[in-house]
Order: structure tokens, then sequence, then C-alpha cells
């Protein structure tokens, strides 16, 4: 008897959250110049998507002094950045991505994100564009439905 694979649900804020935590790791792993540019980059990409979708989609637990922060921090895509403002962008992501599970552990969420990944067969896709993806295509419906 074969089984019906049962689609995997994220909400929105399970998808940011997990996205946050992703860009957050990146920053921390990057270990040469062409990475590091690469996960600022993919960062600042977030907080934009997220700034932009906070007020209506998120119910305002987009602190939008600490966006701002994040979002200046990042467009530095590296000049210049201190070590320690790349440890408050790891930080601000980490704990905003805790705000939006209401504090519960992260690796079921994010487990539940890969198989949703690998379920969409996101051809070429790394799981982090497909966050980002995911994050605008949810929101594209959610205004529609409105």
């Amino acid at each position: 008897m074969s089984g019906v694979a049962i689609p995997i649900k994220l909400t929105l804020a399970e998808i940011c959250a997990i996205a946050l935590g992703e860009a957050a790791a990146a920053l921390d792993s990057a270990s040469d110049a062409d990475t590091f540019l690469g996960a600022i980059e993919t960062n600042h990409r977030l907080w934009l998507t997220l700034t932009a979708i906070a007020r209506r989609h998120l119910d305002d637990v987009v602190d939008q002094r600490m966006a701002e922060f994040v979002i200046s921090m990042s467009y530095k895509a590296g000049r210049g950045i201190a070590d320690q403002s790349i440890e408050a962008l790891i930080g601000v992501n980490n704990e905003l991505a805790s705000t939006l599970t209401a504090g519960r552990d992260l690796a079921p969420v994010r487990r539940r994100a890969e198989l949703a990944w690998k379920e969409a067969g996101a051809h070429g896709m790394t799981l982090r564009i497909w966050l980002l993806s995911e994050i605008d295509r949810k929101t594209r419906i959610a205004v529609a439905l409105q």
C-alpha cells in the first residue's frame, strides 16, 4: 500500500524565522571574503523583504529601528564593518527568529523547512534562496486574498 505525501505547511513567520537563522549561520561561518560578501548580501535582501512585509503580515514584530540598523550595517557589504557589528547582526537575526517562533526550538521548524524545500523540488536553489522566494510567494498570496 503506497502512502500519499502530505504537503508540508509552514507559516510566513516560520519561514522568516528559518531564513533569519540561515542568514545568521551564514554570517557566522563565512570563512573567506567571497562567502562573507554573499552572506551579507543575502542578509541585506532578507531584511529589506522583512521590512516591506512587516506591518502587513508579521503583526509588527519587526522593530523599525532594529531593521534600519541591520539594513544599514549589511548595506556596507563588508566595507569597514567591524566584527562587533557582525556579531550584532547575527544576534538580531537570532533574536527575531526566536520571537517569530514564540521561543520554540528552531531545529524542528528547520527540518520541516528542509523537507518542504526538497518536496518543492527547488531545482538548483539553495535553502536560503528558496526561503526568500517562499517569503515573496506567501506574501503575494496573502495580499491577493485580502
